[in-house]
């Protein structure tokens, strides 16, 4: 095994970087004086923008005459904000939170797990195994090309390319963050059902059919 030790002033050149890089990050987006200082985390999703990420999404849900539920995440995946519009149970914010949750461990949207499960459905037990969610609707919130959290929507049935969970989601971002947001990746067509309505189900049929009788002690 090989032990590398670092110098003092090697530790300073990498804690000035860091600095520098969480500078790159504009201050309206996240946490930061004192209050970064104390959770010692200069790139992370403050409540403001949190909430206005929410706000822009359930204005557009409201716009199209659907109700969601919208879960924005730090980047350590703390919870940040939680919109419920009325109406939602609990498997919209359930659902809601593990999108999200799923973009933040990936860094990418989530509906590139529900892409792979599409072209093979193998797949799917194995994400829920590590604890992903195949499904779209969760987005990373992305500064200059940092992390500062995740968002994930959840309660709304999709009519792409005009309404969808993800779709509200990266409008908000839009909005919100500005143009640098990355587009959606694409849609892949839902797998086929492998049983059909009009298939016959096999059924099994006992060649000798057991016996009603209960048998009696001699």
């Amino acid at each position: 095994m090989k032990l590398r030790f670092v110098g003092l002033a090697a530790v300073s050149a990498i804690a000035l970087g860091c600095v520098a890089l969480a500078q790159n990050v504009p201050e309206q987006f996240v946490v930061n004086g004192k209050a970064a200082e104390k959770i010692q985390d200069f790139t992370t999703i403050n409540l403001a923008t949190a909430e206005r990420i929410a706000d822009s999404c359930e204005k557009a849900a409201a716009t199209e005459g659907v109700q969601i539920s919208v879960m924005v995440l730090d980047n350590d995946g703390n919870h940040v904000y939680m919109d419920r519009m009325d109406g939602q149970g609990y498997l919209n914010i359930v659902t809601a939170d593990m999108k999200a949750r799923t973009a933040l461990v990936d860094r990418a949207p989530s509906k590139l797990r529900m892409n792979r499960v599409i072209e093979d459905p193998t797949q799917e037990l194995q994400q829920m195994q590590l604890g992903l969610f195949a499904n779209s609707g969760g987005l990373p919130i992305v500064v200059n090309k940092q992390l500062i959290g995740a968002v994930g929507v959840g309660g709304s049935a999709p009519h792409p390319p005009a309404w969808s969970d993800e779709i509200c989601a990266h409008k908000a971002l839009v909005e919100v963050i500005g143009p640098s947001v990355p587009p959606l990746v694409q849609d892949l067509p839902a797998r086929a059902n492998p049983n059909p309505g009009n298939v016959p189900v096999p059924r099994f049929v006992a060649a000798t059919p057991p016996s009603r009788a209960c048998p009696r002690n001699s």
